[in-house]
């Protein structure tokens, strides 16, 4: 099996060879899935991301919050130990670049992540038994260790990817908080580890 820097190289790779027009056709189709699930008709409170170019492109997952008049928050790196804060994001909040030349809201409205519905996860790669790839950094896992509590029920989470960053199954650590769920171009699919689901 190869290692996470290894996987990371090829699933990369993978995801930055996707084109423009396919970029934007599997945005619509996962909108399109995650809009009429249950999952997304029940929660109010739903944490995105703003994507860079090789990322999918959750832009139009965003717009669909705000026509849905439910809530929307993009994470914000604080420091480099710990974990996330997500911050309030509507149409007209400014949005600043971050250490690593990612956008993220130049916002005082900060949200508890204890308080989240459902969290839209960006990712490298991801496998058939929940286990997420991401750049590295391990703040998403920090920010949700409390998940590990198995009596905690929320925030849901899911990744969100093309069907090209799939691998059967990756190499993963004790500290690695698993995806509830995983949005692709080809629909959303729930893990059937967690009992989190509506």
């Amino acid at each position: 099996m190869k290692n996470k820097e290894q996987l990371r190289a090829l699933l990369d790779q993978k995801r930055s060879a996707v084109g423009e027009s396919e970029r934007q056709k599997a945005a619509q189709l996962a909108t399109h899935s995650f809009e009429k699930s249950d999952l997304f008709i029940t929660s109010q409170h739903i944490a995105c991301y703003l994507p860079r170019t090789v990322e999918f492109d959750c832009t139009p997952m965003i717009q669909t919050i705000w026509e849905a008049k439910k809530s929307c928050y993009i994470p914000i790196l604080v420091s480099e130990d710990a974990g996330l804060q997500f911050a309030h994001y509507q149409v007209e909040t400014p949005v600043i670049l971050n250490r690593y030349k990612i956008l993220e809201p130049e916002s005082a409205h900060i949200f508890s992540a204890l308080k989240l519905d459902v969290v839209i996860l960006p990712l490298v790669g991801f496998d058939d038994e929940g286990n997420r790839l991401g750049m590295g950094g391990g703040y998403y896992d920090r920010t949700f260790a409390f998940l590990r509590n198995n009596t905690v029920k929320k925030p849901v989470l899911i990744g969100l990817g093309y069907e090209c960053q799939r691998v059967r199954l990756l190499p993963h650590d004790e500290w690695d908080i698993k995806l509830d769920g995983m949005l692709t171009e080809k629909g959303l699919h729930f893990y059937p580890h967690k009992s989190k689901t509506p």
